[in-house]
């Protein structure tokens, strides 16, 4: 079976991450994001052909309920989205889905056990059904997302999960699958709630930080969902896309958010730590990022 155009833009991002020796694959990755910006199919269309790659085929084991899961809730954001009556958000559309669910499959793709501190021990090994639920929550974590900002912590978030409730409910998945699903994806969505990453990050680098599983997922989550706006040309575009979501609800913000000391107070206020992002050099992509924008 010939491979897909997804499947061969993953494989020479791969290949070019051991390959260069500069550690900054960033014509592949940059390649990657612009594969998602044109892709012409439907969302659901987009997951079906992603679980059919090598990462995620990899991640399978008898009885995996997770693909069905994954693309069906993506026809049910498409089905959604198309009953609006009105154009999705500039940023926050399918294409950011997308671009999530790559950043995410990259991430989880890379070789860590070079990189892992040894006093994080084993938390940063993620289980195929660990993958699975990450994949997940990167298709739900904006599901009926509608441009606006939070006005009350998690607003937004406690919508898409709400939403994504709902679907599994309906879903016919068995009832303890269920149960337990909807209580992995609530902290993970709830993360990406911009205003937590302080606190996120706390949990990895206070002195006495101890994070746990679950904030090891939290965070893999909040850097999928950061990664392609972190890169030099993707991420000026995505600003200026959250530029013209935003400019009836918050013109000042618009702007700045659109501009290039909006873009380096941004970059400024993330990180990236997991060991898979350190593998992908991302750490080292957003301070060369920060060094261009103040020159």
């Amino acid at each position: 079976m010939p491979q897909s155009h997804l499947s061969k833009a993953l494989a020479k991002l791969k290949t070019s991450s051991a390959n260069d020796p500069s550690g900054k694959p960033l014509d592949a990755l940059e390649s990657l994001f612009e594969y998602s910006r044109s892709y012409q199919g439907s969302f659901g269309g987009f997951i079906q052909e992603l679980v059919q790659t090598a990462f995620w085929e990899s991640q399978s084991y008898p009885s995996n309920p997770y693909p069905r899961l994954c693309i069906e809730l993506a026809d049910l954001i498409d089905s959604y989205n198309h009953s609006l009556g009105h154009p999705e958000p500039a940023y926050h559309s399918r294409k950011h889905f997308q671009d999530v669910c790559l950043s995410l499959t990259t991430l989880l793709d890379q070789p860590i056990k070079s990189v892992q501190k040894s006093d994080f021990h084993d938390l940063w090994e993620i289980s195929g059904e660990e993958a699975w639920v990450l994949l997940f929550c990167a298709i739900a974590h904006d599901f009926g997302h509608d441009g606006s900002t939070n006005k009350t912590p998690f607003e937004l978030e406690k919508s898409s999960i709400e939403k994504t409730r709902t679907f599994l409910s309906q879903s016919g998945a068995v009832p303890s699958l269920i149960q337990g699903l909807q209580a992995q994806i609530e902290p993970i969505i709830l993360a990406t709630d911009p205003s937590f990453l302080g606190s996120l990050l706390a949990k990895f680098n206070a002195p006495s930080a101890k994070p746990t599983k679950t904030d090891c997922l939290c965070m893999l989550m909040v850097e999928s969902d950061l990664l392609a706006s972190a890169l030099p040309i993707r991420g000026k575009m995505l600003g200026k896309l959250l530029g013209q979501e935003w400019h009836s609800s918050n013109p000042k913000a618009a702007v700045t958010v659109a501009s290039d000391q909006g873009r380096l107070k941004f970059l400024e206020y993330i990180r990236f730590v997991s060991p898979h992002a350190i593998m992908l050099n991302m750490e080292d992509i957003r301070n060369h990022t920060i060094k261009q924008l103040k020159d």
